[in-house]
């Protein structure tokens, strides 16, 4: 093995299942980690089907915690609820003979500090006690949800003590002038010394060609370009459908405008098919993209309200619209409603999709007429940096030592 350390081993937890953010932000963060330590390596604990969408880096594995699956026919009966007990526990198990075999020197837990539902609290515990060496940071992304509803769940699921007594430090991966983690989520002030900004963590910006880019995509080399993404695009089907109409509509004030529609790897078969047959020389349709590429080569960017694809779109410093996801979930719409405060983005609610595309359009437009320039400098002035994962990689130093 390359370098002169000591091996280190590293084991990150990346809670995904339909989504692509927590893996992405995760891999990101290790190919900063392992360039930084030659003499590292990485195991990944996540749910997502990674060979699929992902190139691991050198000197990383990953164990795939299972997905419990479910007949597709309709007239196949709910599933009993001790079955999914009894999956979270295998799941769980899993997870405590991962970390307690791998006896790793730093534990990276992204999004949720216990796992989703809980899942990783015996394997933390356990290692906490039978590993006395091994380090413990939580990586929180800075908007998780509804401040009442992180409250009352980590309450309710023994966050606040795993904090004080399991984690030695938390990375907060956003600024506190934009979001303040300490007053949303109520940490406790005997916490807060843990708490460090590293700010945004985000893929290395690209050098582009925005003529190449166009060739690749079969687009005219002229013409205002807008580039929309749904992420995994499992529920994005909406807003590529509203985006279309939307196109259509401002092709009266912008005639030589083109697009590239990102559906992502998770869009049901039948939707994509049904944007396919809407596509056009100007309008292309496509299954997957490199979306930080494709932004840096636009004018104007659409897409929801996920942490990576809007930091993606402001570190190209790109004027962005965001239709937030529609769940009981609000983290998307606090982000757009923060980010739409700071003038960096537009919004519009999903109920404001239907109809004949006028309030897409309209937001569209705003982005589309943006000074790119001024909006740059905009960006730069509220967020100077988007060096997270370099700066997560100096704070887990103080741990791993130098290499």
């Amino acid at each position: 093995m390359s370098g002169g350390g000591p091996t280190r081993t590293l084991l990150l937890y990346a809670q995904d299942h339909k989504g692509l953010g927590h893996i992405t932000r995760t891999l990101t963060i290790t190919r900063h980690l392992l360039a930084a330590y030659p003499s590292a390596v990485a195991y990944v604990a996540t749910e997502s089907p990674i060979t699929r969408d992902f190139v691991l880096p050198e000197r990383c594995d990953y164990i795939k915690l299972p997905t419990r699956l479910t007949p597709r026919r309709t007239d196949a009966p709910m599933g009993d609820p001790g079955d999914d007990v009894t999956f979270r526990r295998l799941r769980a198990q899993l997870l405590r003979d991962v970390a307690l075999g791998l006896a790793p020197d730093l534990v990276l837990v992204d999004h949720e500090p216990l796992g989703h539902k809980g899942e990783f609290r015996d394997g933390l515990c356990a290692l906490k006690e039978r590993s006395p060496d091994t380090k413990f940071v939580f990586g929180l992304r800075d908007i998780m949800d509804d401040i009442g509803r992180i409250r009352t769940l980590w309450q309710e699921l023994g966050v606040y003590d795993a904090l004080e007594h399991v984690y030695d430090g938390i990375a907060v991966y956003g600024q506190p002038n934009l979001f303040d983690v300490a007053d949303a989520y109520a940490i406790p002030p005997s916490v807060r010394p843990k708490l460090h900004y590293c700010g945004y963590v985000v893929r290395d910006l690209p050098t582009v060609d925005p003529g190449d880019v166009r060739r690749r995509y079969g687009l005219p080399a002229q013409g205002p370009l807008l580039a929309a993404s749904v992420g995994s695009g499992s529920d994005g089907y909406p807003v590529l459908d509203a985006a279309c109409a939307a196109v259509e509509r401002l092709r009266r004030a912008f005639p030589d405008l083109v697009a590239v529609l990102v559906t992502g790897p998770f869009m049901p078969a039948r939707e994509r098919t049904l944007l396919e047959a809407r596509a056009t020389p100007a309008c292309r349709v496509v299954p997957q993209a490199d979306t930080l590429e494709l932004m840096a080569a636009a004018d104007a960017v659409l897409g929801m309200g996920g942490y990576n694809s809007v930091i993606e779109a402001l570190a190209a410093a790109r004027p962005l619209v965001i239709v937030p996801r529609a769940t009981h979930k609000v983290e998307q719409q606090i982000r757009a409603e923060t980010l739409a405060a700071q003038g960096l983005a537009q919004w519009v609610h999903p109920r404001d999709l239907a109809g004949d595309g006028a309030r897409l359009a309209a937001a569209l437009e705003w982005a589309l007429r943006r000074d790119r320039a001024a909006h740059a400098r905009l960006v730069r002035e509220i967020i100077p940096a988007f060096d997270g994962a370099s700066r997560l990689t100096s704070y887990l130093a103080r741990w791993l030592g130098s290499d």
